[in-house]
């Protein structure tokens, strides 16, 4: 699975979003080889072709994708983690959070 944010280093709402999957990765130790959080930065040439790729018109902008299918995209905002925690429930270990609220 991949967690692609798109942005630039000086936005606040993308550096929030980086921060809101880092936290939800590590509060319910997901494992990183499994998940790939992934920041293209749009100043860069590199950046701007994978928002090429992905019609970034807005920033932030998240796109999650597992095996090759689009899972769910937001354009323009930080999305919050309940539109986002159940696309990771197949990566959750056994000893993960108890309580699904300490991620809110």
């Amino acid at each position: 699975m991949e967690i692609n944010v798109f942005g630039k280093p000086g936005c606040e709402f993308c550096k929030t979003t980086m921060k809101k999957f880092e936290t939800f990765l590590d509060r319910w130790k997901i494992d990183r080889g499994v998940v790939n959080l992934l920041f293209h930065d749009m100043e860069t040439v590199d950046g701007l072709a994978e928002g090429a790729y992905y019609s970034v018109t807005k920033i932030p902008s998240t796109v999650i994708r597992k095996n090759g299918q689009l899972l769910a995209r937001w354009d323009g905002k930080v999305p919050l983690s309940q539109e986002f925690k159940d696309l990771f429930s197949d990566f959750v270990p056994v000893d993960g959070p108890k309580n699904k609220s300490e991620i809110n």
